[in-house]
């Protein structure tokens, strides 16, 4: 299972479990190390890191007391996957700056996997429809949050174990706001969910994303409860 599309800016202003330290080289130093949620326990960890603008890729792992460590050039935006036994996988993409060039040091945290949390989805039937319920963004945005990765992992699993299955994921919205705006981010929700499955070995031909605003609401819009109702995503069973 597994982690986020959290979208961190690393500038001069970082987190709090993230540590910045200058020096006068012309090139970025990034050292990063996988802690664990709770205790902040230093892990075992393996990283694939893409420069985005650079087009450049490194793979590597840290041990606790000795992170991993790779050099940066210019400004760019950073696509961070770790990976320790016994926790969900994590994304973040990271924003970092090199106007001064500083050296940056930054914790990614983990969170340990459940052994007792139901591993698929069950009872699957063409053109069933299932929530995604405990699928969440940040509020007007389709940044995915790590609280996200449970039921999308669980989703993965399922799709891993049969393989016929096509569905289709789809976002919705409330009535609030510019319909084209709403559209759009029902459109792209489904599209970050397709993305996020692809990468964890789902065949992207298996899986449709489409946004449909506020047009199809699962309840009235005439209320905070049911707005939060209509803001939603599910998936549907193409096909068996």
């Amino acid at each position: 299972m597994r982690f986020v599309f959290l979208i961190l800016l690393i500038s001069s202003t970082l987190p709090l479990h993230a540590q910045v330290t200058k020096t006068s080289k012309p090139v970025t130093v990034f050292v990063i190390n996988a802690v664990d949620a709770k205790t902040s326990t230093d892990l075992p960890a393996s990283f694939t890191i893409s420069a985005l603008s650079a087009k450049q890729k490194w793979v590597g792992q840290s041990q606790p007391g000795r992170p991993f460590s790779f050099t940066l050039t210019r400004t760019d935006t950073l696509n961070v996957i770790a990976n320790a036994k016994g926790y969900y996988e994590a994304e973040e993409i990271m924003v970092v700056s090199c106007d001064t060039c500083p050296d940056y040091g930054y914790a990614i945290r983990l969170d340990k996997e459940d052994p007792k949390a139901d591993s698929i989805f069950r009872n699957l039937e063409v053109n069933k429809v299932f929530r995604l319920d405990k699928v969440y963004f940040d509020q007007s945005s389709y940044v995915l949050r790590p609280e996200s990765y449970p039921q999308l992992d669980k989703l993965a699993k399922t799709l891993r174990q049969m393989p016929n299955v096509v569905i289709e994921i789809a976002g919705h919205t409330d009535n609030v706001g510019d319909r084209r705006l709403n559209q759009a981010l029902s459109e792209n929700r489904a599209k970050v969910i397709r993305s996020y499955l692809t990468r964890h070995a789902i065949t992207e031909t298996r899986l449709r994303a489409n946004g449909y605003g506020d047009s199809r609401p699962a309840a009235p819009n005439d209320s905070e409860e049911n707005k939060r109702k209509n803001r939603r995503v599910e998936f549907v069973v193409l096909a068996m």
